[in-house]
This record gives C-alpha cells, sequence and structure tokens, in this order.
C-alpha cells in the first residue's frame, strides 16, 4: 500500500467517522460537538482533572481548552471545584445533566463500534490498533 493512499485512507475514516458522530448527535438534539464529546468522557474517566490535564491530554492550548470548558460550564454539563491537592487549580466535575449526555454518548458510541466492525475479525482488529497504535508513535516522535 503506498503513502499516499494510506494517508488518504485515514482521512476518509476519520471523516466518516466524524460525520456519523455529527449525525447521531443531531438526532438525539445534544448542542456538542465530537470535541465537547471527548472532553466530557475526559473528565468522567479522570479521578482528579483540571483544564490542564485536558489541554495536556488533548494537545490542546489552554485557551482552546478554556473555551470549550466555558461553553460545557454555560450548558450545565460541567462544573469547576477546588481542587484540594493544589489551592491554584480547580477540579472539574461532571454534573447530573452531563451524566445524561454521557449515557446518550454511551449508546452512540455503541451504534458507531457496531457499525464500524461489522464484518471485521477480531483479528483483523487487533491488526489495526497495532498499526495505528505505531502510525501515532511515529508522528508523536516526528520532528
Amino acid at each position: 500500500m503506498s503513502e499516499p493512499k494510506s494517508l488518504e485512507g485515514v482521512f476518509h475514516l476519520v471523516h466518516m467517522i466524524k460525520r456519523h458522530m455529527h449525525e447521531q448527535i443531531e438526532q438525539l438534539d445534544l448542542n456538542i460537538s465530537p470535541m465537547h464529546m471527548r472532553v466530557l468522557k475526559i473528565i468522567n474517566k479522570q479521578q482528579t482533572c483540571t483544564a490542564v490535564d485536558i489541554a495536556q491530554l488533548l494537545n490542546r492550548d489552554k485557551a482552546q481548552v478554556t473555551r470549550l470548558l466555558n461553553e460545557l460550564i454555560k450548558q450545565t454539563l460541567i462544573e469547576k471545584v477546588p481542587n484540594p491537592e493544589d489551592k491554584r487549580s480547580q477540579r472539574l466535575l461532571v454534573t447530573s445533566e452531563g451524566m445524561e449526555v454521557l449515557a446518550h454518548l454511551t449508546t452512540i458510541d455503541g451504534n458507531m463500534n457496531n457499525k464500524m466492525m461489522k464484518g471485521i475479525s477480531r483479528e483483523e482488529l487487533k491488526e489495526f490498533e497495532r498499526i495505528t497504535g505505531l502510525m501515532t508513535e511515529n508522528l508523536a516522535r516526528a520532528d
């Protein structure tokens, strides 16, 4: 497989995933983007999560993360509380409304996963995960 076709295949897959995610979110009448979804999931998964953690995990600058978090706060999906471990920062928590959205997102993720994996064997999926992991590592190390 030539490099340009591999790269084009990855772009096409990412585009299709984003398109289907947007469609699913719109059907549920959720006013959030896939990036908001990622942030909600991260906050929910991390026992102690701060804005700095989000910026590092997403490899985004603090201003972008602040805008994302402010939008989620405005929609009452997350809240900031004092961080007992560091008085200079605040912890992020998912609200009950945010937990409801996460429940919908879990359904969306399951549907997307089932649709994407149709006709793909476990061995093929493991190989795909191995290869994409290697590609990610290569790019992380690239100058």
